[in-house]
């Protein structure tokens, strides 16, 4: 029985991916210009295949990022990783999205000529940023 599953995400940036994982401390490697990444599940067979990106777990089983048509996809043996790393699907994909939300909006300001003024995180982890732009 493969454990090998995928999850729709809304990741469209890669750029964005990668400042997210920096800022999170989590290593990733990226398959050449053209060629792509073979992954390994935890079972004899299992592979996770045409991956442009791998992002470590800490144990020997990575999550792969496919491209899309329109974004990016992620894929991994979730199962391996819970087992040998304690860490949840749920947990490590909120982790990465929030951050990467994060580093998109912040980007998307800065882009538009605004400074951030204040941020704010209340008890939910719900984020409010207030923003300026002097013209």
């Amino acid at each position: 029985m493969s454990h090998i599953a995928k999850v729709d995400t809304q990741i469209k940036d890669l750029a964005m991916l990668k400042q997210a994982l920096t800022v999170l401390g989590i290593q990733y490697n990226e398959a050449e210009q053209g060629q792509t990444i073979t992954l390994k599940g935890y079972g004899k067979n299992e592979i996770i295949e045409d991956c442009i990106m791998e992002i470590k777990t800490g144990s020997s089983y990575s999550i792969g990022i496919r491209q899309k048509d329109k974004g990016y996809e992620v894929a991994a043996d979730w199962w391996a990783i819970e087992t040998f790393t304690g860490q949840k699907q749920e947990e490590i994909m909120n982790r990465i999205t929030r951050q990467y939300a994060y580093e998109t909006v912040m980007d998307k300001i800065r882009g538009m000529g605004y400074s951030v003024v204040q941020e704010e995180q209340d008890t939910k982890e719900n984020l409010r940023i207030t923003v300026r732009r002097w013209d």
